[in-house]
């Protein structure tokens, strides 16, 4: 059974966005949602409205007497996993789908639209729409379009960049935070495009988001104390890096030289090692979705070329954060 037609929003209940190229509409009647989006792609307003069709869309419908966001049929397998739920994909319609604690999502990629709905958008559920479901929407949505999402922080000198690689918790935010204090220009707190060319090798596009901040970040950098705590529901409070460090350059793209893979060594002096480029690739393979087969095979080529332009590290990052960044620097120094 096919989903009642969409309603079509009033004019401003729709943000446009430009991503490296690619123009993005995002449709609400809800103020929250397109104000929390519009904090995260802030970077990515356009000079001026396209006037051509969008590119990709993602719309957030509110649940009603008659729901938009329906699972597929056919067979699927599990592709990601939360502790609020899974999300799957049906190979047979190309349909990325699952429920989030009851925010349902429904990405056709090859259609180029996502569609998230949910009963109500506030707290909670107002955070897992217009994060963790709009980030892996557009990681589903670009791919196809030739952007690769790499889980990483990004910073850059003269072009030159590092990739901070690692999972949630390994450190990447604080030694981002601490790199671009110490004057490298911010590309990205958590997810880079990678885009690979043959002829001109791997860069990182830059995914310029909010920092998502937590209380010991805020005290360990005052500067990030700035707006108002976590709002409901959110895990993190949001801040601008512009906002924060005023004074810290952006840069939209680089390319990659090194690839640090840091976990916090509590107590420890910080410490950098050579890593094989071998297990690094087992380390960044398991944050490709395996959804079409034809996209996934190009992201993990697109992973191979990133492993044969940089240096490969595993960094201890201990207490003396500058040390910690002045061992980063190094790697791009060195290249």
């Amino acid at each position: 059974m096919s989903p009642p037609p969409t309603p079509a929003p009033a004019p401003d209940a729709e943000r446009s966005y430009d991503l490296h190229g690619i123009a993005l509409l995002a449709r609400c009647a809800e103020p929250a949602v397109l104000d929390a989006i519009d904090q995260r792609l802030h970077a990515f307003r356009p000079a001026r409205r396209h006037a051509a069709p969008p590119d990709l869309r993602v719309e957030f419908l509110r649940a009603g007497e008659h729901e938009h966001v329906l699972a597929p049929t056919g067979p699927s397998r599990p592709v990601y996993e939360t502790p609020h739920g899974q999300l799957f994909y049906f190979q047979e319609s190309d349909v990325l789908y699952g429920d989030l604690a009851g925010v349902r999502l429904s990405c056709a990629a090859g259609e180029a639209i996502a569609r998230i709905e949910s009963a109500a958008f506030g707290g909670y559920q107002l955070y897992l729409a217009t994060h963790p479901l709009l980030t892996i929407s557009l990681m589903e949505l670009l791919e196809r379009r030739g952007r690769y999402s790499l889980h990483a922080a990004c910073l850059a000198s003269d072009g030159r960049g590092v990739l901070l690689a690692g999972p949630t918790g390994s450190g990447k935010s604080t030694l981002a935070i601490a790199l671009a204090r110490a004057g490298l220009a911010f590309v990205s707190d958590d997810v880079v495009f990678l885009y690979h060319h043959a002829a001109g090798g791997v860069r990182a596009l830059g995914f310029a988001d909010a920092l998502g901040v937590s209380e010991n970040g805020a005290a360990l950098f005052g500067e990030l104390a700035l707006g108002a705590p976590a709002r409901d529901g959110f895990p993190k409070r949001l801040v601008r890096v512009e906002d924060a460090l005023p004074e810290a350059a952006i840069s939209m793209s680089c390319r990659p030289r090194s690839l640090v893979f840091p976990r916090v060594a509590a107590g420890e002096r910080s410490a950098l090692t050579d890593l094989d480029p071998r297990e690094a690739w087992l380390r960044l393979v398991p944050d490709v979705l395996l959804t079409q087969p034809a996209g996934t095979q190009s992201h993990l080529a697109a992973l191979g070329a990133l492993l044969s332009q940089v240096s490969t590290h595993e960094l201890r990052s201990g207490a003396d954060l500058d040390g910690a960044a002045e061992l980063v620097l190094q790697t791009i120094a060195a290249r």
